[in-house]
């Protein structure tokens, strides 16, 4: 095993670009990471309004932006879908919505175990993303200082001991945001343990920042394989050389690749917008596996995008690609009760903006089904077809 505080030349280097130490002695990021109004400025025409509302949101939500990601914004466009989702918006200090939709804390067995259901649970291995986006369900304690490693070891023992769990999910945060040798220890401890049948890995690094995967990344992946690599991805901008390369490099390493996608108002909200991505994903290698409906965190209800839309988006891609390409819609129900298809056998009864949604112990929960009305962003993909 490799020791677990071995540093590269690679990551050394990396360490050095981003981090600087100022007159006071105190440590400040640099690039390749954006992370206030005034860097912004330098790659956006900003008026001064925006740059208020970008450090008011800031204060609350912290804002990070991977150069690389603001690369391949439409800096012209005020709707670009790269920019909706990494740029603050005024909207976010709005309090509707729930701090933690998803119930968590309460299925929560250690500070950084959750254990949902039956089998399997998520182990929070970070609280970093390469990048914050503005409709995180996570937004509680992702970039906020908090650090789960202080609670690696507990849980897993816990893992070591849960005679029931035979496959971990690793999130954050993102593990990819973990040194190479960190996300190895880890592999290794849980692939230590006999049981543990199957291991994924939620990531939106390959999409937001590429180059921050390393070869002791892949590495890692490979001596462990296999490895379910679940890609955050949600427009076919996102979909670069760059992160086709990183997709290559992760099925040569012994990665087993799926996508999972969040329905975004004024993002992806429209079916050319979806059968564009989830068509190009297949072609590089990667099967779509979720459309999840917005969660309904505080600070992004205006990402909110309504039910009906979603159905009638799937309608269309039913209609129009091939089953490769074609994820299962789904609610996470408020309050933790779980997965479900959006579909009439879970959707139990309808009252107003209420939907009543039969979950996997057959508890009801509520969604509420209040998103503004989807607008086309004239970005001509309809046209292309």
């Amino acid at each position: 095993m490799r020791q677990h505080g071995q540093r590269t030349e690679g990551l050394i280097s990396w360490h050095f670009r981003n981090v600087m130490i100022n007159a006071e002695g105190a440590t400040t990021a640099t690039l390749p990471f954006i992370q206030n109004a005034e860097h912004v400025s330098r790659y956006l025409d900003l008026d001064e309004q925006i740059k208020k509302d970008i450090d008011a949101v800031s204060r609350h939500h912290p804002l990070k932006i991977p150069e690389y990601y603001i690369g391949i914004m439409d800096k012209d466009n005020p709707l670009c879908p790269i920019r909706k989702q990494s740029i603050p918006s005024s909207e976010e200090l709005m309090n509707n919505g729930d701090l933690d939709p998803l119930n968590e804390k309460d299925y929560s067995v250690t500070p950084t175990f959750i254990k949902k259901y039956r089998g399997r649970g998520v182990f929070l291995v970070n609280a970093e993303c390469a990048m914050y986006c503005r409709f995180c369900n996570r937004r509680r304690f992702v970039g906020k200082g908090w650090n789960p490693k202080k609670y690696w070891e507990e849980t897993l023992r816990y893992i070591k001991k849960g005679e029931d769990i035979h496959e971990i999910i690793l999130s954050g945060g993102d593990p990819f945001m973990l040194l190479p040798n960190e996300l190895n220890y880890l592999l290794e401890r849980l692939r230590a343990i006999e049981r543990i049948k199957t291991i994924r890995i939620s990531t939106r690094v390959p999409v937001v920042f590429p180059e921050g995967l390393y070869e002791d990344h892949f590495t890692a992946i490979r001596d462990n394989s296999p490895i379910w690599i679940i890609i955050h991805i949600n427009h076919p901008k996102e979909i670069t050389p760059a992160f086709v390369e990183k997709i290559k490099r992760f099925r040569e390493a012994g990665g087993i690749i799926l996508s999972q996608t969040v329905l975004l108002r004024g993002v992806n909200d429209c079916p050319y917008i979806l059968q564009k991505l989830f068509e190009n994903l297949v072609y590089c290698g990667v099967k779509p596996y979720y459309l999840f409906q917005f969660d309904e965190v505080r600070g992004a209800m205006h990402f909110k995008v309504r039910v009906q839309k979603g159905i009638e988006i799937m309608r269309f891609l039913r209609k129009n690609v091939s089953g490769l390409a074609l994820p299962h819609y789904v609610f996470d129900i408020p309050g933790g009760l779980g997965k479900v298809p959006v579909n009439y056998r879970y959707m139990k009864k309808r009252k107003a903006d209420k939907i009543y949604l039969e979950g996997f112990s057959g508890t009801t929960g509520v969604y509420c089904d209040d998103g503004k009305e989807s607008r086309c962003i004239e970005c001509g993909l309809c046209k292309e077809t």
